[in-house]
């Protein structure tokens, strides 16, 4: 298994700009990885979702939980298109404008192109949210 320095998330499929919410992995080991969503007032997301009472929409949570499992397949060599095809969550916590990172834990098992995922996601010492997540890897487009 390679050592969690060896994904540069920049070279893998993940989305680019805003709706990348992965900003590091932490920790990578056989079916587990560990990432990082980084935080604070000035992010984004903010000054849209809810001005005036702004939380970190649970959307994002699962898009991350869900770009964490793609990780975990690009390490495991997985190539193609990733496409979270169910998901399911439990909201704890709210998450606000506060300096700091969400963490995220994946316990992942593959079968096929398939990857079934717990991701537990905390703020600080608080657990804010768990998701069930499957994760196809399509076959990539042909080259026209």
């Amino acid at each position: 298994m390679p050592d969690a320095g060896v994904i540069d998330i920049d070279t893998t499929f993940l989305p680019t700009a805003q709706m990348r919410q992965i900003s590091r992995v932490t920790h990578l080991e056989n079916a587990v990885i560990t990432g990082e969503v980084d935080l604070g007032p000035q992010h984004w997301v903010y000054a849209q979702h809810l001005p005036g009472d702004p939380i970190f929409p649970g959307t994002l949570m699962i898009e991350a939980a869900g770009q964490l499992v793609a990780l975990w397949a690009w390490a495991q060599g997985q190539r193609g298109r990733p496409r979270l095809v169910r998901a399911s969550a439990n909201f704890h916590a709210p998450v606000g404008p506060l300096n700091g990172h969400l963490l995220l834990r994946a316990e992942v098992r593959r079968k096929r192109h398939l990857n079934f995922a717990t991701i537990r996601i905390w703020f600080a010492d608080t657990e804010v949210a768990t998701v069930e997540a499957v994760l196809a890897i399509l076959p990539a487009v042909a080259a026209a």
